[in-house]
């Protein structure tokens, strides 16, 4: 693959990822992410961001630990991964790993989810649910 393609967000490869941005919910991926630890997840091209960002969201959402969801606010910035996908529903899952997750990655999902309005109209419909977690006390919320 050329260059250009792994910073361009319109590439083929850039457009096959977007696309598969929704299995993320649906598929078990047990990988720790100690590997990621030692790149410059922050720093990466946008393409190579957004697929890092994909195997790190399916590594929290199966194997959660403070590595995971660490890597996952490192790279998740600038992605607009909740372009690709209903924001509540991915908010919703995210906020219920069985884990307290770092301000690190509640700042960096308040950042991204304040973005675009459609992240912001996707998070009103939803508003009822959100405020009954966070009267319930609710892990996350």
């Amino acid at each position: 693959t050329e260059t250009l393609d792994w910073s361009s967000r319109n590439s083929d490869i850039a457009n096959i990822l977007k696309s598969e941005v929704s299995t993320i919910l649906n598929v078990s991926i047990n990988y720790e992410c100690d590997k990621l630890q030692n790149l410059p997840l922050e720093n990466l091209p946008p393409v190579l961001k957004l697929a890092a960002t994909l195997l790190v969201f399916t590594s929290v959402f199966t194997l959660p630990s403070d590595l995971n969801v660490v890597s996952l606010a490192r790279c998740l910035e600038d992605t607009d991964i909740f372009k690709y996908i209903d924001t509540s529903v991915l908010l919703k899952k995210i906020l219920a790993v069985k884990l307290e997750l770092p301000s690190c990655l509640l700042e960096t999902l308040a950042n991204e989810l304040t973005r675009h309005l459609k992240m912001l109209t996707e998070i009103e419909k939803e508003i009822e649910h959100f405020g009954a977690k966070i009267q319930e006390s609710a892990g996350n919320y």
